[in-house]
């Protein structure tokens, strides 16, 4: 499985950071009555609360209007838990590190779900970081913390030890998911951009009603041609009296005509051959091949085509096709050189193809 290409609801997202932040301070609450610092295990009472609280409320379908009061609020809790911990504690334990923590974590949350707000407030955010926690470890250097200076008694070494252990755990943690987590939006943004770029390039180069290629996109395949030494054949073909069949059948039915007409078309293009939409009702068929292969291809298509029932309301279409047929042979023997010789075989088949139009229709003149 593909970890890159996993498509995560950003709902799932902040379901996910609300548990984990919940299960954090669990185990802070946990450490706090195991140290016996009480007044800290009371404030991760109130923010086990919040997340569990932002857990829930992220499966409500409404949630991404109140998303921003959500993130406001969970750097606050982070903020303000970093500096209590900070101050009570010291710097040993390492929870100042959260305060740091929180805004890599609310620059992806903003960038990913308030865009329109992300510049003011990150740099709100950074402001704010930079002088709580400043302030908090300047506290720390200058009188001590806390527990210190008015309890009067010292965090064990080993609850130290522990909570420092912890802290450097879940920042670990938090790091990776969150870089990931980057790693895998920026992925989804170009794999939606390099789709976006197919589509636009799709359309740009291909007829929308028949899949097949429109004229302007011919000129690199003419280039290949020149350059090439393989033998091909350019056939123009035109559906007989396709001008009747919507006047009689309506265009719906003229629509559906260029689209069997296309299909059958394509399933006999060999793997280098270019079928393209000229114009109308008119299709340029490039085959690769000796000329006898070719026309043996260009009938079977005609056949096909002769064969179709198409059925339109209470009434049944038939279809036929002339088509003008030129090998590449015959652009050998004139004076014209590169594109010159294209055009001019374009120019013999459409020839071709209006002698077989006056001429009875449904047939290849070749």
């Amino acid at each position: 499985m593909d970890l890159l290409n996993i498509n995560i609801k950003s709902s799932l997202k902040y379901q996910v950071m609300f548990s984990f932040g919940a299960v954090m301070h669990i185990s802070f609450l946990l450490l706090f009555f195991y140290s016996r610092v009480y007044p800290l295990a009371v404030i991760n009472i109130f923010s086990v609360i919040i997340y569990f609280i932002g857990a829930l409320s992220s499966e409500k379908g409404n949630f991404e209007r109140h998303c921003y009061g959500w993130i406001i609020t969970s750097y606050t809790e982070i903020t303000v838990h970093a500096v209590c911990c900070t101050v009570f504690l010291g710097c040993d334990e390492g929870f100042f590190m959260y305060s740091m923590m929180a805004l890599p974590v609310a620059t992806y949350t903003l960038f990913l779900s308030c865009r329109e707000k992300f510049g003011f407030t990150i740099v709100i955010m950074a402001v704010t970081t930079a002088v709580t926690m400043s302030g908090s470890i300047f506290f720390v250097n200058r009188y001590g913390s806390v527990l210190e200076t008015f309890m009067g008694r010292d965090i064990p070494q080993r609850s130290t030890e522990i909570m420092r252990s912890v802290n450097i755990f879940f920042n670990t943690g938090l790091i990776f998911f969150f870089s990931m987590l980057f790693v895998m939006e920026i992925h989804t943004l170009f794999r939606k951009l390099n789709d976006t770029n197919d589509r636009l390039a799709f359309t740009a180069t291909h007829d929308a009603l028949t899949g097949l290629y429109n004229r302007h996109s011919l000129r690199k395949f003419f280039d290949e041609l020149e350059n090439g030494n393989e033998l091909f054949c350019i056939v123009m073909g035109d559906i007989d009296d396709f001008k009747k069949i919507n006047d009689t059948y309506g265009h719906d039915c003229g629509d559906i005509v260029l689209k069997t007409v296309a299909d059958i078309v394509m399933k006999n293009m060999g793997e280098k051959d270019i079928a393209c939409r000229w114009g109308g009702e008119e299709f340029l068929i490039i085959m690769r091949g000796s000329r006898e292969e070719c026309f043996d291809r260009i009938s079977l298509v005609k056949a096909q085509i002769n064969a179709l029932d198409i059925v339109h309301g209470n009434s049944r279409v038939h279809v036929t096709m002339t088509f003008g047929f030129a090998d590449s042979d015959e652009k050998s023997q004139t004076e014209h050189s590169t594109h010159e010789s294209i055009d001019a075989m374009i120019s013999t088949v459409d020839k071709r193809l209006y002698k077989g139009k006056t001429s009875g229709k449904n047939v290849i003149v070749v």
